[in-house]
């Protein structure tokens, strides 16, 4: 029994799910025909689309593979913002979207992530195109909404109008309530 694990475990290396040498090249050359920017550096393929730089990670696995494409969004505008509102954009638009990207809000960046698992070769360029399309459409609603935002912010620094009741005053003496005209019982 032990010789056929050791001689199973030593062909294993040789399947595309079990050889992350393999998932890599197989992307760069996807990258390479669509005429993509990418290259390999510290165990990850990094690829150059529409001005933005994704980070493609692969985990080996005994049946299936995964795949992790993350893309960081930093701005000095997001930075300013306070946290709330940078929760806000990312519980937004990860309710927005019905599909795998999943936004992160950091203190510096937002970070966009979506992992996928497969089982060959083809089946992982497939669901590859899905994911970074999806991630896309994900960067682009979280875009839209800092947008939104950040001039929200900018328009709550200029007076706004007083709306009718908001500016009443609290008459601390009165505890009791009984001066007040109108009472909530």
């Amino acid at each position: 029994m032990a010789i056929s694990n050791k001689i199973s475990g030593i062909f294993s290396g040789f399947s595309f799910t079990n050889n992350i040498g393999k998932m890599r090249k197989a992307l760069v050359e996807y990258f390479t025909d669509e005429g993509i920017k990418c290259e390999i550096k510290d165990g990850s393929v990094i690829c150059e689309y529409q001005d933005g730089i994704y980070t493609i990670n692969f985990a080996a696995g005994e049946d299936y593979a995964e795949c992790g494409i993350v893309y960081e969004l930093a701005d000095d505008s997001y930075t300013a913002l306070d946290l709330a509102k940078k929760t806000f954009i990312a519980d937004k638009t990860n309710i927005e979207l019905e599909n795998h990207a999943v936004v992160y809000a950091f203190a510096e960046s937002l970070k966009f992530v979506s992992t996928f698992y497969f089982t060959s070769s083809k089946m992982m360029l497939e669901l590859f195109v899905k994911h970074f399309d999806e991630l896309n459409e994900t960067i682009g609603l979280a875009i839209d909404v800092a947008k939104n935002v950040m001039q929200n912010d900018a328009e709550e620094g200029e007076e706004k109008p007083k709306q009718i009741g908001f500016c009443v005053q609290n008459d601390s003496a009165n505890e009791s309530g009984d001066k007040i005209s109108a009472k909530n019982k």
